[in-house]
C-alpha cells in the first residue's frame, strides 16, 4: 500500500479523474517525512517547470525567499500525517484539456483552506499549470515571476 502511494505520488497522473490526480499529489502527506520539495516533483507543466527552474537558479542560498519557506501543495510548513485531508470541493472544465479543481485542505480539527489548481492535459497526463491559495493569491505562476525578480534584485545589491 505504501509503495503504491509513493509510486502514484512520484509519477504524474495518467488520464485519471481529478480525484485520482489529487490523491496522487497528496499521497506523500500521509507520511511524516517528505522525500523532496514540492517544486521538485514531476507534477508541473513544462512552462511552469521553466519558471520554477528560473526561480531556483537565483534563489538565495543564505536566506529564505517568499517561495521557499512553505510547502506549495499543502500551503503549510508542517502537517499532521494521520489527520491530513485533501478533499475536492469543486471541479470545473476550463476548455479543452484544462480543469480548475478546488481542494479543501486541513486536518480533522482545522478549518479547511481552499487551494485551486489549474490542471493541463499534456498527452496522457494531467499536470499542474497554476496554483491559487493563501500563499499564491495571484497564482503560483505570477508569484514565481515576482519572487524571481526580487531574488535577482537582491543579488545585484550584494
Amino acid at each position: 500500500m505504501i509503495i503504491t502511494a509513493l509510486a502514484l505520488a512520484a509519477a504524474p497522473a495518467r488520464l485519471a479523474r481529478p480525484e485520482t490526480v489529487v490523491a496522487a499529489i497528496y499521497a506523500p502527506y500521509r507520511h511524516a517525512v517528505m522525500e523532496s520539495a514540492s517544486w521538485e516533483r514531476p507534477i508541473f507543466t513544462p512552462r511552469l517547470r521553466m519558471l520554477i527552474a528560473k526561480w531556483r537558479a537565483v534563489t538565495p542560498s543564505d536566506e529564505v525567499d517568499d517561495l521557499a519557506d512553505f510547502d506549495w501543495l499543502c500551503q503549510c510548513q508542517d502537517w499532521d500525517p494521520p489527520t491530513f485531508r485533501a478533499r475536492i470541493s469543486r471541479n470545473v472544465p476550463l476548455g479543452q484539456g484544462r480543469r480548475a479543481v478546488t481542494v479543501m485542505l486541513g486536518g480533522k480539527h482545522d478549518h479547511p483552506e481552499p487551494v485551486r489548481f489549474v490542471f493541463q492535459r499534456m498527452g496522457d497526463q494531467w499536470l499542474i499549470d497554476d496554483i491559487f491559495g493563501g500563499g499564491f493569491a495571484q497564482g503560483l505562476r505570477a508569484t514565481l515571476i515576482k519572487t524571481t525578480a526580487a531574488d535577482i534584485a537582491l543579488r545585484r545589491k550584494r
